[in-house]
C-alpha cells in the first residue's frame, strides 16, 4: 500500500532533495467515519504537533507518508518521524555499530536542550526504534519493485524473452510480502533461480532441541547434530544445474566485474577465481526460542536447510576416521597419490595435522553457550561477497565449502572453470577426491591455498597449491575474506546478542552497503591492479636477463623440481629402518668410546712417568675395558648383521657413520625450527586478526605478544644450532669424510627467517635428502633458482594482464546494458515507447 506513495514522494522532492513543499493535505470528500489524531512528529531540531483526520479511505501511513513523515504504528500512531531523519539514521548504522538506544538518548537530550518534551520519558526509542525498522522494510519493498521493472528491461536489451506472466504474478507477490511466513522445506530444494530478487525465502529451520548432559563436551555436541555412521545414505540436495549461456542475474550483480560478460576462454586455466574462508568471531549467543521471521530481499546467506542437507549428504558419504591403532597400521603401507592428485599422501597427511582448520572436530566456538558459531563465505578476487552460509557446529566442517561451491556452480555456464583459493585447499581436494563431493564439476575447478596461510603446509603441497607456483590464478592471492571479515569487524559486539533473523538481516543489509562503496572503486581497482602488474613484469624480465639462462631451461629444471619434491617416500615403513640403522651407529660409537677407553689405559701403563696410582688404577681396570669393548664389538656386530649385511644403503651409513649422524641431526634441527617458525605464525593470527579491541582482549594480546617474543631468542639459538651443524658437515666433506658426491647444507639466514615467504631458504632440504650424486641445479645454483622465480612471475603477469583486461570489458559491457534498460525503463514509464514496441508491464502508481 505505501510502496507507490513512497515512489511518488521520492519523484516529487527529487530523492527528499526537496522537502519544503511537503505538508498533510486536506482530505478529499468521502463517505467514511472520520476520526481526529493527534501525532507528535519528530524532527531533526524540533517537535511539532499535528492533527489529523483518519478514516479507512485515508489511513494515517498514506497521509504520513505523504508529508514526508513515517507512523511508528500501522494503525493509530502517536509519533511520526522525519523520513530524513530515518534516513540520516539507517546510513549511520552502515557505518557504526546500530545502537537505537544511544542515538535516541542523544536526541531527546538535544531537543530537551531546546525546550522540546515528549510526555513520559524514554517512549522515542521504542516506537523510533519501530519506525526505523519499518521506513527499511518500506525501502526494500520500493527496490524490490524497481528492481523487477529493470529486470524485465534488461531481458528486452539482451533479447531474452519475458517471463510468463504467472510467474511475474508469483513474483510481485513473493515481493509484496517478503516477511510472511514460508511454507516448510521440501526435503530437495528447487532449482535455484536466475535473478537474485527470485530467489525463495528460506522457512525458518526448528531450533535444535538436544538435551545436553551436564559435562559434555563441545565435541560430543557436534557430533550429535551430524549424526553417526549408521545413519541412512542422504543424496546430494542440489539437482542437475540448468542449462546457461552466460552466469545468472544474481552474479552479475554481485560483482559485475567477474560476471558482467564471463564466458569460457580457451587460452586461460580458469575464467573467475573466488576463495573461500570460515570467521569464528561473529557469534551469536545461545538464547529461547528465535525472532520473528525477517528477511533481506537481497540476502546472500545460503538457506540453513540447504546447508543442513549438505553436512546430512557429507557425513552419510564420507566414512568415520580410522583409530590410532588402525591408523598406525596404515603407516606400514607404500606411499602414493590420491587419484589424480600430484601431492602424496604422506605430505598431505603431516599438512591436515598442521591446520586447525583441518580438523573438523577441533572447537573453535562453543555450542553449549553459542547459537550460530560463525560464517563462512565464499568471495570473488575484487572482494565482493558472493555467498555467505551460517556456521552452527563447533569445529570448521568441510560441508560448509561444500555447499557454497555447489551455489556457485548452480549459477554458472557448465563451460566456465573455477579457481578456489581455500587454507586448507589440499584438504578439500583430496576429499573431493576420494568421496566424490562436487564430481560433476570437479574437471572445472583449480585449487589452491590462499598466500598467508601457505606457511603451514608442506614444501611439496605449496610448490602445487601456491597460486604464486601453479598456473590459472596470476597475482590472486585468495584473502579477501579476511578484509571482509575486517570491515564487518564493528557488528561483532552487536550480533553477538541479537535474534537469529535479526542478525542475518543485519549482515545482509551491511553487505548491500559495501557492494554500493565497492562498485564505484572497481575501477580504481583496475587501474592499480594493472600497474602492479607491469611492475612485477618489469622486475621478471630484468631478473631473467641477470640470471643468464633460457627459458626453455628453466621451464625444464623447474618440471623436474616439481617431479623430484612431489615424488612419494620409498617406504612409509622408514622410522623403523632409521631406528635400526641409528642403533647400529650408536652401537659403533659406543665400541669406538670403550676402544678409546681401552688405549688410553694401556698407554698409562707403557708410560714410565705416570704416577703409581694411575698404574694401579690402570691395572685394575685394564681386563673389565678389555671385556666392555669385546662386547660392544659383538653388539654392534649382531645389530649389523640383523640389518642385512646385503643393505647398500646401511652399509654407506656405517662407512660414513659420523656424516650421515650429522646430516640426520640437521634434518632434526631443520624441521624443528620450520616447526617453531609455524607455530609463532599461528600464535600471531589470532592476535593480527582481533578486532574488537577490549581492554580485557587488549591486554590479552599483548601478554600473547610479550610471550611470542620471548621465545624468540630460542628459535634464534635453533637457528644458530642448525647453522653451526651445517658448518661441521661441511668440514666433514671437505676433510673427505662423507660420502663421494655429498652437498653440504645451506644455513639459514639470521634476517627475516619469521617471514616464511615461498621463496625463502627456510623450505629447501639441499644436502639433507637422501638424493645421491650431484645436486640439480634447480637446487644448487642460485643464478638457477633466482631464473626459476622471475620465470614463474613472468607467468603470473602473463596470466594478470588479459584477466584485467577481460574484467575491464565485462564492467564496460555491463555499464552499457545498465544504460540501456535504465533508459528504457525511464521512457517506457513515461508513456515514450514508439508504438507497436514491446510494452512491460509496470505499477508504480
Amino acid at each position: 500500500m505505501l510502496v507507490p506513495v513512497h515512489i511518488k514522494l521520492i519523484y516529487d522532492t527529487e530523492s527528499l532533495r526537496d522537502t519544503s513543499r511537503l505538508v498533510v493535505r486536506t482530505l478529499s470528500a468521502c463517505q467514511c467515519n472520520r476520526r481526529a489524531l493527534e501525532v507528535a512528529v519528530v524532527r531533526m531540531n524540533v517537535i511539532e504537533h499535528i492533527q489529523l483526520r483518519i478514516c479507512a479511505c485515508h489511513p494515517a501511513p498514506r497521509q504520513l507518508l505523504q508529508a514526508g513523515l513515517f507512523p511508528c504504528s500501522p494503525c493509530h500512531p502517536s509519533l511520526a518521524v522525519d523520513v530524513n531523519v530515518l534516513d540520516f539514521v539507517w546510513r549511520l548504522f552502515l557505518h557504526l555499530p546500530p545502537n537505537n538506544t544511544a542515538f535516541c538518548n542523544t536526541l531527546e537530550n538535544f531537543l530537551a536542550s531546546r525546550g522540546y518534551k515528549l510526555p513520559t520519558k524514554d517512549t522515542l526509542r521504542i516506537r523510533f526504534g519501530n519506525s526505523l525498522q519499518w521506513y527499511c522494510s518500506l525501502q526494500h519493498a520500493t527496490k524490490i519493485r524497481i528492481d523487477s521493472i529493470l529486470t524485465m528491461t534488461r531481458e528486452l536489451v539482451r533479447g531474452d524473452p519475458l517471463p510468463p506472466a504467472e510467474d511475474a504474478a508469483i513474483a510481485d507477490e513473493e515481493h509484496a510480502a517478503p516477511s510472511r511466513p514460508n511454507t516448510p522445506a521440501p526435503a530437495t530444494p528447487p532449482p535455484i533461480p536466475a535473478t537474485p530478487t527470485g530467489r525463495p525465502v528460506p522457512s525458518p529451520p526448528t531450533r535444535h532441541n538436544r538435551r545436553r548432559r551436564g559435562a559434555v563436551s563441545d565435541d560430543e555436541d557436534e557430533d550429535d547434530e551430524t549424526g553417526s555412521d549408521t545413519s541412512p545414505f542422504r543424496p546430494n540436495p542440489f539437482p542437475e544445474p540448468p542449462p546457461r549461456t552466460r552466469p545468472s542475474d544474481y552474479l552479475i550483480s554481485r560483482c559485475p566485474a567477474c560476471f558482467g560478460a564471463l564466458a569460457h576462454d580457451p587460452s586461460q586455466k580458469v575464467d573467475v577465481n573466488v576463495c573461500i574462508d570460515a570467521c569464528f568471531t561473529q557469534k551469536r549467543r545461545r538464547k529461547g526460542a528465535r525472532d520473528p521471521p525477517r528477511t533481506h530481499p537481497n540476502t546472500v546467506f545460503v538457506p540453513e536447510p540447504t546447508a543442513d542437507s549438505m553436512g546430512a549428504h557429507v557425513e552419510t558419504t564420507r566414512p568415520s576416521k580410522p583409530s590410532a591403532s588402525k591408523k598406525a597400521r596404515t603407516e606400514e603401507v607404500v606411499d602414493g597419490y590420491d587419484g589424480n592428485m600430484k601431492v602424496p599422501r604422506s605430505t598431505l597427511d603431516d599438512c591436515g595435522t598442521s591446520f586447525q582448520a583441518a580438523n573438523e572436530k577441533e572447537a573453535k566456538a562453543s555450542t553449549k553457550f553459542f547459537d550460530d558459531t560463525g560464517i563462512m563465505g565464499i568471495l570473488c578476487r575484487h572482494d565482493r561477497v558472493l555467498w555467505l552460509v551460517n556456521m552452527r557446529t563447533a569445529g570448521e566442517k568441510q560441508y560448509y565449502a561444500l555447499v557454497l561451491l555447489e551455489t556457485l556452480f548452480q549459477h554458472l555456464p557448465s563451460n566456465i572453470r573455477v579457481g578456489v583459493l581455500y587454507d586448507i585447499a589440499c584438504q578439500l581436494h583430496r576429499s573431493c577426491v576420494n568421496f566424490k563431493f562436487l564430481d560433476r564439476y570437479l574437471d572445472r575447478i583449480l585449487f589452491a591455498v590462499s598466500v598467508f596461510h601457505a606457511y603451514g603446509h608442506r614444501w611439496p603441497c605449496q610448490i602445487i597449491y601456491h597460486p604464486l607456483k601453479c598456473c590459472g590464478f596470476g597475482f590472486t592471492n585468495g584473502e579477501g575474506c579476511e578484509r571482509f571479515w575486517h570491515s564487518i569487524s564493528k557488528l561483532i559486539s552487536y550480533l553477538r546478542v541479537s535474534g537469529y533473523h535479526h542478525r542475518l538481516y543485519t549482515l545482509d543489509a551491511q553487505i548491500e552497503h559495501a557492494d554500493k562503496t565497492s562498485l564505484g572503486r572497481l575501477g580504481a581497482w583496475l587501474v592499480r591492479r594493472t600497474a602492479h602488474c607491469e611492475g612485477k613484469l618489469r622486475e621478471a624480465l630484468q631478473d631473467l636477463r641477470a640470471c643468464g639462462h633460457e627459458e626453455g631451461f628453466l621451464r625444464a629444471q623447474w618440471a623436474d623440481q616439481v617431479a623430484v619434491q612431489t615424488r612419494p617416500l620409498q617406504r612409509k615403513l622408514s622410522t623403523l629402518y632409521c631406528l635400526a640403522v641409528e642403533q647400529v651407529l650408536q652401537a659403533r660409537q659406543k665400541a669406538q668410546q670403550q676402544f678409546e677407553r681401552l688405549t688410553s689405559l694401556e698407554e698409562s701403563l707403557a708410560d714410565d712417568d705416570c704416577t703409581e696410582e694411575v698404574r694401579i688404577y690402570a691395572q685394575t681396570s685394564l681386563p673389565q675395558a678389555r671385556q666392555g669393548w669385546k662386547d660392544a664389538k659383538e653388539r654392534a656386530t649382531r645389530l649389523q648383521n640383523a640389518l642385512g649385511v646385503t643393505d647398500s644403503e646401511a652399509l654407506k651409513k656405517l662407512k660414513h657413520s659420523r656424516y650421515y649422524t650429522a646430516r640426520m641431526n640437521a634434518r632434526g634441527l631443520k624441521e624443528r625450527l620450520r616447526s617453531k617458525l609455524r607455530d609463532r605464525k599461528f600464535e600471531l593470527d589470532p592476535i593480527e586478526r582481533s578486532f574488537r579491541r577490549t581492554r580485557s582482549e587488549n591486554q590479552r594480546n599483548e601478554h600473547a605478544s610479550q610471550a611470542i617474543r620471548r621465545r624468540e631468542p630460542n628459535i634464534a639459538k635453533l637457528a644458530k644450532s642448525y647453522n653451526k651443524m651445517c658448518d661441521d658437515i661441511a668440514t666433514l666433506i671437505k676433510t673427505k669424510k662423507a660420502p663421494r658426491g655429498a652437498v653440504a647444507p645451506t644455513p639459514v639466514p639470521s634476517t627475516g627467517i619469521y617471514k616464511l615467504d615461498i621463496d625463502d631458504e627456510i623450505w629447501q632440504d639441499l644436502g639433507l635428502t637422501e638424493e645421491e650424486g650431484v645436486p640439480p641445479l634447480w637446487l644448487s645454483d642460485d643464478s638457477v633458482r633466482s631464473g626459476i622465480r622471475a620465470l614463474l612471475q613472468k607467468d603470473r603477469c602473463a596470466e594478470e594482464a588479459p584477466r584485467l583486461l577481460r574484467e575491464r570489458e565485462h564492467l564496460q559491457i555491463w555499464f552499457a546494458t545498465e544504460w540501456e534498460a535504465v533508459s528504457k525503463a525511464i521512457s517506457v514509464s513515461e508513456g515514450a515507447s514508439s508504438p507497436g514496441s514491446q510494452r512491460i508491464p509496470i505499477l508504480i502508481i
